[in-house]
């Protein structure tokens, strides 16, 4: 019986490392918004992330990275990699990372005043 038992650790215990985390994890429920230009997309999946650049007041720039859902949920509500264009001015709101400059999407601005909402039904 043990030795099955060990066994069935050795064989599956790798494939749990790959388990996707918890949105809870890493974000809290405040609500914040940051605006600026978009520096760097990473348009991928699990998570698509945009990294911009800030230039609020007394910020001296800092960087945000804001993450996002899947690209095939980005894609399926039209926002390509086109509109997520380097340098674009845009304004980010989401829930405030755990780590410092950090939040997850919730919706975006962008300078011709269109919003993207990644996930409705969980906002």
């Amino acid at each position: 019986m043990l030795r099955k038992l060990v066994l069935s650790l050795v064989v599956f215990l790798p494939y749990f490392g790959f388990a996707h985390h918890s949105t809870n994890a890493n974000f809290t429920q405040e609500i914040i918004s940051v605006e600026g230009l978009i520096e760097r997309v990473r348009y991928q999946n699990p998570h698509t992330s945009i990294l911009i650049k800030t230039d609020q007041a007394g910020d001296d720039g800092a960087f945000w990275l804001v993450e996002s859902g899947a690209k095939t949920t980005l894609d399926r509500a039209g926002v390509s990699m086109e509109k997520l264009q380097i340098g674009s001015r845009v304004i980010a709101e989401g829930r405030k990372g755990r780590r410092q400059n950090t939040m997850y999407l919730r919706k975006i601005v962008f300078a011709d005043g269109s919003e993207f909402v990644p996930q409705p039904e969980l906002n």
